[in-house]
């Protein structure tokens, strides 16, 4: 019966050590778009700071919805 709770105990453990592997990884996404807010910060940003995603998602957020009005 040991056996077992220590198999059981270890998966446990493995279980939880990947979960939270997965959070940080979801934590580390990039900012949300946020609307003006975030378009405003992006532009105070240094552009060499910039991320792929974050330039898709001001060109997306930012100058294509400014585009439509």
């Amino acid at each position: 019966m040991k056996k077992y709770l220590g198999i059981l105990s270890l998966l446990l453990i493995g279980l939880l050590a990947v979960l939270a592997g997965l959070s940080m990884l979801e934590g580390n996404t990039e900012s949300e778009l946020v609307g003006e807010a975030w378009c405003d910060a992006m532009v105070d940003k240094p552009n060499d700071q910039w991320t792929e995603a974050e330039t898709l998602g001001f060109a997306k957020t930012c100058l294509y919805d400014d585009a439509e009005e």
